[in-house]
């Protein structure tokens, strides 16, 4: 049996093909590349890379917040007008 084989027209074809695809590939590897990074960066933000996830063993020392003591600041005047810009 003979084995099929393609017409040289159309290994022409394919090749230009190949180096259409090629040429665009190569314009687009840039803006690939940018986004590429851009993503890792989202993800793993550089902040997080020089810390363990890791907890180590022992007591964990808690916070403690203070509450706040909220005083009234007088202000001018009784008038029972509504402000002129709100």
């Amino acid at each position: 049996m003979m084995k099929k084989r393609f017409p040289i027209a159309a290994y022409i074809i394919i090749g230009l093909a190949l180096i259409g695809v090629a040429s665009k590939a190569l314009t687009l590897i840039i803006p690939i590349a940018v986004f590429g990074i851009i993503f890792v960066l989202y993800k793993y933000p550089p902040n997080t890379w020089g810390k363990s996830k890791t907890t180590r063993g022992g007591k964990t020392k808690e916070k403690r917040t203070r509450n706040a003591t909220f005083r009234v600041i007088d202000g001018k005047g009784g008038s029972d007008e509504p402000p002129k810009y709100h």
